[in-house]
């Protein structure tokens, strides 16, 4: 008898803390589009309200993210799209270019986690890169590549 009531007891607090985690965690933590180890607590709305990033009308594709949590506030976003969305893309968040640099020289292509996530910066090909400030005290840096379809951004927030 006694063990069916801890059992119980123990059924009610799973069930209660489960609810509670999809209530306030929701999409952010179950969304397969964020990187392993991503900000918990954040949607990816959320994210891109507070880096001031808005993705385009049209379809995106492989779109991934991440982002640190409030003592590392920056946030990592990729898509695929065609170059006219992506052109959307860079003008809908200010972004202007600057010059194409070699994949590995541009400061994304030295960062360790794109390299865990596969982000293909190469000798081989040059890049097309963009910066601006969607926002006040946020800096965003994007590179875009040869075909014009792949974008990877790099936000973060610098006050």
């Amino acid at each position: 008898m006694k063990w069916r009531l801890v059992t119980a007891v123990v059924a009610v607090v799973v069930v209660v803390t489960g609810g509670t985690l999809l209530a306030t965690r929701g999409a952010s933590l179950f969304d397969q589009r964020a990187y392993p180890g991503s900000r918990l607590g954040s949607s990816l709305d959320e994210l891109l309200t507070q880096f001031g990033l808005h993705l385009p009308g049209c379809p995106v594709e492989e779109l991934r993210y991440w982002s640190g949590d409030n003592i590392e506030d920056t946030l990592y976003l990729r898509f695929t799209a065609e170059p006219s969305c992506v052109t959307e893309f860079l003008a809908a968040n200010g972004l202007t270019p600057g010059e194409p640099l070699p994949g590995d020289r541009l400061a994304l292509g030295q960062d360790d986690r794109v390299r865990q996530w596969g982000w293909p910066f190469t000798e081989a090909g040059l890049y097309a890169t963009y910066s601006g400030q969607p926002k006040p005290e946020v800096d965003v840096d994007v590179v875009v590549d040869p075909s014009g379809r792949h974008v990877y951004a790099y936000a973060f927030e610098i006050g």
